[in-house]
């Protein structure tokens, strides 16, 4: 039998938050290495009785790959259980070069990162229609050398961009300053979610730059939490609406109201394949009188030369065009 390594995103905390298929290599891996400082031990309840569980938590990169190694030449099937989402701050790479230069297949699983637990904690979108728009994905450290600060990006806070900002707690005096050097005002809105999604752990403090750090010191919280920043933390006040879904807006799913020639021509700008559509709204508008003849005429006549056209539509389209012609002359 083959060996392989499956690498899952476990998610945030809470044990019903991974995939259908995480599920799956779960109760069926012959070998669970899972990251106890993370990850919650629930989840290791679906393994099949006789598996063998191991703590990552205290051994180092070398001794974990040499496990994983070791245990999927045996041709066993190991699950290798990694907090949030691995593609975020997962350490996925180290891990995963090793397993391929030693040629043992592997399967990627993602997960529900802990950006994406808080915002559904807090109740409120990581993009905000009108006022968000952006995300920047970061995190803060004492020690470990990094390229960019939180200095750095904080000013796109002010452009439309939102924060969230990963194993910073801990300095959260730090953060605040590194903010408000980047250019946020203190009463700017910030927000830490600790063990999101966690059942009777989950804790959220709000705050502003003035007074965040004291509330999470007076809670006594140093790590499992993300930071967010930004507008987006204060929906309420915004009364904007999601374009997508405007009745005045149109999209590759449905059209304004008041527009269709507007869509089909936006349309056909980037796809002949609407060429008909286009066609047949530039009749319609020329035949109820919406706009100027000449400039009609001349898009309907470039999209018959370069469009696939049928012949009924293409001779009603050309005989209205003759006779719009002799009107004008």
């Amino acid at each position: 039998m083959k060996g392989k390594v499956a690498f899952i995103g476990s998610g945030p905390g809470d044990p019903e938050l991974i995939t259908v298929k995480a599920k799956k290599y779960i109760e069926e891996a012959d070998v669970i290495l899972y990251a106890g400082s993370l990850v919650n031990p629930e989840i290791l309840n679906w393994a099949k009785r006789d598996a063998e569980i191991i703590n990552t938590a205290e051994l180092t990169h070398e001794e974990i790959v040499n496990i994983m190694v070791k245990k999927a030449k045996e041709g066993k099937l190991v699950a290798r259980l990694k907090s949030g989402d691995f593609s975020i701050y997962g350490a996925l790479n180290e891990e995963l070069q090793a397993i391929k230069k030693e040629g043992i297949d592997y399967e990627l699983i993602p997960g529900i990162t802990a950006a994406i637990a808080a915002a559904s904690s807090l109740g409120i979108e990581l993009t905000l229609p009108r006022v968000s728009q952006t995300l920047i994905i970061t995190r803060a450290s004492a020690s470990v050398p990094m390229e960019g600060s939180i200095k750095d990006y904080a000013p796109f806070l002010n452009k439309g961009a939102s924060m969230v900002i990963y194993t910073g707690v801990h300095i959260i005096d730090k953060v605040v300053e590194e903010l408000k050097e980047g250019g946020l005002s203190e009463d700017s809105p910030i927000a830490v979610v600790y063990k999101a999604t966690w059942k009777g752990e989950e804790k959220i403090i709000k705050g502003t730059l003035k007074d965040i750090a004291e509330k999470v010191k007076k809670e006594k919280i140093t790590r499992d939490a993300v930071i967010v920043v930004g507008k987006i933390l204060t929906p309420e006040k915004y009364e904007f609406k999601s374009s997508a879904y405007d009745e005045n807006h149109y999209t590759g799913f449905r059209v304004a109201n008041q527009d269709k020639l507007k869509y089909f021509e936006a349309r056909y700008s980037v796809d002949k394949i609407f060429a008909e559509e286009y066609l047949k709204e530039l009749i319609n508008a020329l035949k109820e009188g919406r706009g100027n003849e000449k400039e009609l005429i001349s898009k309907m006549e470039k999209v018959l030369s370069e469009g696939k056209i049928n012949p009924k539509l293409r001779l009603e389209a050309e005989e209205i065009i003759a006779e719009k012609k002799r009107g004008l002359t």
